[in-house]
């Protein structure tokens, strides 16, 4: 009896071992995947900057701990040109701006984004914001002053109190949730002070639909809530709140707070600034992964510390501050937009004139691709080519998602009809060699920038056709593809080109990106990728957990997720899919479609 027993322990400690080890390699496959080009520093001596390179900074610093001896300065050398970082985020125009600007009689003329214009976003009030208010209100120079500093203060705990919390929540809907607050800031290593102004910068004072409780659930972060009206901002807040679970307002606060502590605070976006204006190579790189859109969010919040520090007598206390500086700053701090005069646009922006889709290439002509640029889609040029590479000029663009490489300006010189494919938003255009249809004036209805110069046809629909790896049902209109599937084989199974989004609606970045469940295909078909219960597009330990999960009624799923979950194709969810799962990631198992 006592062997058997002894047996028993063994084997449940072999288990343990082998799910640690299984789950500690899905994560380390995960994270090993990251890798960037750019070279950051952080420093804490301030006395070592250039002021060639970054003019001004030095100096304003040192003011500022002359009148303020216990605060701390670390430096951020971000190694992005200044002129590339406004053009990284000045983009999105027509479909979600990186930024936007409340419109008030303040905030006009040159804060107004002159490609968009009037155009409303959000939920009415906001606009595109302009180059001339990004500018203004990313130069560090312009906040580096005792009003504005604190957006750019480190946001881990600095020991926060009650008394103070209680001061900063009194008039508002939070009265009363400071213990609850405390206690998870303080679990999670974060600033309370910071999570109150955060929270008040969602919500304003009084609160919104968002966190009233009519609906049932709460989210006082308003993560998920995007929209271009009240409505659908509200709807998708509340969505996302009912999919967590935040049945109370200490819900969604807590469950905020760990949202932003883990996806923002560790992930090296420490500070208002760079949760704001995402300046790391972090979290999806530079220009991605922004906190929110409103341009003065940053400002805004750091006054509210600001206002805190100053009732309870500790603005001269120990705070760390830390400064991104950019590479070819100008002389001078970026000029406050003027609300009075029209805004200018002094980067190279595009618009995409094809029927469907144009690939972007590794080189001029090059044999790779590594991306798309689809109809309307507005793009920065980086570089207008003076001369042609096998019959055309091939300009180098960036998309609003960091993808830079060349696309073909215009059709072959042997085509006919001519198209001009990338049309100049900020220029006059000449109509005898760049004009968006023939010289003649009349339309193309030809193929948009053959690869070979002869049959690429990707200006036209293609249908669909199953393969080994991706199979079509056109009577769900999904798509259901294996694990390692990337967008190429669905490119391949729709005859070499096809417009595939993400689930939240942004591009992909190019040919070999991952594919997930959820992800729309030619805005008709939606992707089915077995064993990929979470969308992420990759099957790992988190999806075993999240089918496990949904087995144990602790997790819900959408019908896509539920064939997703279903790894051995017989119909329905149970522990022989998350087993298929496990031994899918563990290499004993295939999971076929």
């Amino acid at each position: 009896m006592e062997n058997i027993e002894t047996k028993k322990r063994s084997i449940k400690f072999i288990s343990f071992i082998l799910i640690f080890i299984f789950i500690a390699y899905s994560l380390l496959t995960l994270f090993n995947n990251n890798v960037y080009a750019i070279s950051q520093l952080i420093s804490s001596d301030y006395n070592s900057l250039n002021d060639a390179e970054y003019p001004g900074i030095k100096s304003m610093i040192q003011n500022l701990k002359n009148q303020y001896p216990n605060w701390n300065f670390k430096i951020l050398y971000t190694d992005l040109e200044w002129s590339s970082v406004i053009s990284g985020e000045y983009q999105g125009h027509g479909s979600s701006p990186k930024n936007l600007v409340q419109k008030s009689a303040n905030y006009q003329g040159e804060w107004i984004c002159p490609i968009c214009g009037d155009r409303p976003y959000d939920n009415g009030t906001w606009r595109c914001a302009s180059e001339q208010a990004i500018a203004y209100m990313m130069d560090p120079r312009n906040s580096l002053n005792p009003s504005d500093i604190f957006q750019f203060e480190e946001l881990t705990n600095p020991g926060c109190d009650m008394a103070s919390l209680q001061s900063m929540t009194e008039g508002t809907f939070l009265k009363g949730h400071e213990q609850g607050i405390l206690d998870t800031a303080n679990n999670y290593n974060v600033n309370a002070y910071y999570i109150v102004a955060r929270i008040i910068q969602e919500q304003s004072a009084n609160g919104s639909a968002l966190v009233s409780g009519e609906s049932g659930y709460y989210n006082a972060f308003n993560i998920g809530a995007s929209g271009n009206t009240t409505a659908d901002i509200i709807a998708n807040g509340l969505a996302y709140a009912q999919k967590k679970g935040w049945t109370t307002l200490e819900a969604s606060i807590s469950g905020g707070i760990s949202f932003v502590a883990d996806n923002y605070i560790k992930q090296g976006q420490n500070t208002l600034y760079l949760q704001k204006f995402n300046v790391t190579t972090n979290s999806g790189g530079p220009y991605n992964h922004q906190y929110q859109q409103n341009i003065m969010a940053a400002q805004s919040e750091g006054n509210t510390l600001k206002r805190t520090y100053a009732d309870i007598n500790s603005t001269s206390s120990s705070h760390t501050f830390i400064i991104p500086v950019y590479k070819n700053m100008p002389s001078e701090p970026a000029a406050r937009p003027n609300a009075s005069s029209d805004a200018t646009v002094s980067s190279d922006l595009v618009r995409v004139n094809v029927e469907q889709s144009l690939r972007i290439r590794n080189a001029p002509n090059g044999n790779t691709t590594v991306g798309w640029l689809y109809t309307d889609e507005v793009v920065t040029r980086l570089e207008k080519a003076t001369t042609k590479v096998n019959g055309t000029y091939w300009d180098k663009i960036q998309k609003s998602n960091g993808t830079v490489g060349y696309a073909a300006r215009e059709t072959y010189e042997n085509e006919t009809p001519y198209k001009l494919y990338l049309v100049p938003l900020n220029e006059n255009q000449n109509p005898g060699t760049e004009s968006p249809s023939n010289p003649d004036g009349s339309e193309n209805t030809g193929n948009e920038e053959n690869s070979d110069n002869t049959d690429n046809n990707e200006g036209t629909n293609q249908s669909p056709s199953s393969t080994e790896k991706v199979k079509i049902d056109e009577t769900t209109k999904t798509i259901i593809v294996r694990p390692e599937v990337i967008a190429q084989d669905i490119l391949d199974a729709f005859g070499g080109t096809a417009k595939i989004v993400k689930a939240d609606g942004n591009y992909l970045e190019n040919e070999k990106s991952v594919i997930g469940t959820g992800y729309i295909v030619e805005d008709i078909y939606t992707v089915v990728k077995k064993g990929d219960a979470n969308g992420d597009g990759i099957v790992n330990s988190f999806d075993y957990i999240r089918i496990m999960n949904y087995i144990m009624n602790t997790k819900e799923e959408d019908n896509y997720q539920k064939q997703a979950s279903d790894a051995n194709n017989d119909g329905k969810v149970d522990s022989f899919d998350y087993i298929r799962v496990m031994n899918y990631i563990m290499g004993t198992k295939n999971i076929e479609i």
